[in-house]
């Protein structure tokens, strides 16, 4: 049976937007019962059922006319082997539909989608990426479209489609630190007892990091705590980085004894390598929308559309996993899904913080950059 951990909903109100959770959907009756577990049961297979159902209503309204439209142009900040997957499949389920990418930085699409955007040029269709969809859609660069399949996403965002999910673990070198050494959250890898120990992102970017940072600023609400947590990570005296697969890879070196942060896909994947690597399964992991936005002036709207709601469907979201991209449905089980990678019960931290998600140049400016040059 399908179980149906986390469910964290947005909702758009007077150009906002606002998340609830994380919780889980068993939690209606009484906790531990047996009617409990199988209400929740009968609830997470009939979210499955029910989106199956209007995924595939949506795709025979929307394939015909994609169709005749004839192309899908895709901006991605995916590796390229992971844009020619999912696209090359794409186009395989719905012959007639040819599909073209861009690969970039986030910036660097930013930038791309916001000049076309300004020039009145129908450029794009798709923004597949994690930070460009929001920072664009505040911008006023993105169309709304709201997946019919929401009700067994982990994330959902009313406007933008999420497809994948970024999960960050805290992840350690089993030859550098033993089980009884290992830190017992997030907070305490500032302890200076790993001082000089820690490959740490560069936390002025917008990168894993600083949405990790977000995370927690939501979750703790507490600004002395925000900000000695900030303080602790500067004084561990360490390079900060601005590429996580390259920082990821000193800690399979072994140069570090931490990663602040790895992504769950990276770390399952060289984990089944043999190599000296593990995560720490009690510390909640961080998550972040990867989503696959529709450009506002998009030439192939309804390609765009079905693409999305492809992707978050079972089918789409088998491709996402085989190149080892995390899932964004609550139902969808597989070795980097925080129901199998996490105990049972564990609940994500979600990234919710408008300002983060639309400007994370100002909030890091505004929230961490103080503290982190002061």
């Amino acid at each position: 049976m399908k179980k149906n951990y986390l469910m964290v909903t947005a909702i758009a109100l007077s150009g906002a937007i606002y998340f609830t959770g994380p919780g889980r959907a068993a939690d209606a009756p009484s906790k531990g019962s047996k009617e409990a577990k199988s209400s929740g049961q009968k609830a997470a297979s009939n979210a499955t059922a029910n989106a199956a159902k209007a995924f595939e209503r949506v795709s025979k309204e929307l394939y015909p006319k994609a169709k005749q439209e004839g192309n899908l142009i895709v901006y991605s900040v995916w590796d390229v082997e992971h844009i020619r997957a999912v696209t090359d499949a794409f186009a395989k389920r719905y012959p007639g539909i040819k599909t073209t990418y861009w690969q970039g930085r986030n910036p660097e699409i930013v930038t791309r989608v916001l000049t076309e955007f300004q020039g009145g040029q129908p450029s794009v269709d798709t923004i597949l990426s994690d930070n460009a969809p929001s920072v664009l859609r505040a911008a006023g660069a993105m169309a709304s479209y709201e997946t019919v399949q929401k009700e067994v996403l982990v994330l959902h965002d009313p406007t933008l489609p999420t497809v994948s999910l970024q999960v960050q673990a805290l992840t350690y070198n089993t030859k550098k630190l033993k089980a009884a050494d290992l830190p017992k959250s997030w907070e305490d890898v500032a302890n200076p007892k790993y001082k000089g120990q820690v490959a740490l992102d560069d936390p002025m970017r917008a990168g894993p990091l600083s949405s990790m940072l977000a995370g927690l600023w939501t979750q703790w609400n507490d600004q002395a705590r925000f900000n000695k947590f900030i303080k602790g990570l500067k004084a561990l005296n360490v390079p900060v980085h601005k590429s996580t697969s390259a920082m990821f890879r000193l800690l399979v070196a072994g140069e570090y004894a931490i990663c602040m942060p790895a992504l769950l896909h990276d770390v399952i994947h060289d984990k089944e390598k043999g190599t000296p690597i593990d995560y720490v399964k009690s510390v909640p992991p961080v998550v972040f929308p990867r989503q696959a936005g529709i450009y506002a002036k998009a030439p192939h709207p309804n390609a765009a559309k079905l693409f999305a709601e492809w992707l978050i469907s079972d089918e789409g979201q088998k491709i996402i996993d085989a190149v080892g991209r995390e899932s964004s449905r609550n139902d969808f089980e597989s070795k980097t899904s925080i129901e199998v990678a996490f105990p049972k019960g564990t609940k994500a931290i979600p990234v919710t913080d408008k300002l983060y998600l639309e400007d994370p140049k100002k909030w890091l400016d505004t929230n961490v950059k103080p503290i982190w040059e002061g």
